[in-house]
């Protein structure tokens, strides 16, 4: 099963030494190089649910082994700042994976590193998606029957969303989802918990439907690949 970043980005890091020596220190120059952002199952990319954040909204650390040398967000970094020659590592993170709901991504991306003497260094970092983003949607002939619906998302974490509205970004782990419907006769009909496992960088689709017969599947999208669950109930009058 194919899976797509919805963001990659690229971390420069110029390693302007001052000196010959291997010993010695050099200065280090950060930006972003935003990539290309891919789509997923061609129904948009990740700007679609959330506003992106700039190159400076990026928390940046870097490590010497296990020690910490620096950390702060890019857009307060001093290029002037010398660092001994040697091997680091190089993090840089924006959101945090446990905060979930509406506009909540978790991006984050590490890579190593050395200062020589003497050399400049370009280091870049591939930045990806670190949470799930999970939408639901319902078809023409599911809202003609159904005069109104209300869902609830709850993560592997214990994030509770009720009556959801839009793109739920959640931690990478699994998500519950239960729910009411009303028919146009006035019956409330009740969605037992569906749940389902989920991966970082990948969007899935709940999509809900009626067919002929009367009964309701829920499909589940993910890239090229298309789940159908059905219901224990019927949920037809």
């Amino acid at each position: 099963m194919k899976k797509t970043n919805y963001l990659t980005a690229t971390l420069v890091a110029l390693a302007l030494t001052a000196c010959q020596k291997t010993d010695g220190y050099g200065q280090l120059n950060f930006f972003l190089e935003e990539g290309e952002v891919y789509e997923i199952t061609t129904r948009g990319s990740v700007s679609d649910y959330a506003t992106l954040p700039a190159d400076g909204d990026f928390t940046l650390s870097i490590k010497s082994g296990s020690s910490l040398v620096w950390t702060g967000l890019i857009s307060v970094f001093d290029p002037t700042t010398q660092f001994r020659a040697g091997s680091y590592t190089a993090d840089v993170t924006y959101g945090n994976a446990e905060d979930e709901g509406y506009e909540k991504p978790y991006f984050y991306g590490s890579t190593n590193f050395d200062i020589t003497g003497g050399q400049t260094t370009a280091v870049s970092i591939p930045v990806s998606l670190g949470n799930s983003i999970v939408k639901i949607r319902t078809t023409i002939a599911f809202d003609n029957y159904y005069s109104s619906k209300s869902f609830k998302i709850t993560t592997g974490a214990g994030t509770v969303i009720n009556n959801v509205t839009g793109p739920v970004f959640m931690d990478a782990y699994k998500f519950t989802l239960s729910g009411t419907l009303t028919t146009q006769g006035g019956t409330v009909k009740t969605i037992s918990d569906q749940t389902w496992n989920v991966d970082a960088a990948t969007c899935y689709t709940v999509k809900f439907d009626v067919t002929n017969t009367g009964s309701t599947t829920v499909s589940i999208s993910f890239d090229d690949t298309v789940q159908t669950v059905n219901f224990s109930e019927e949920l037809n009058d």
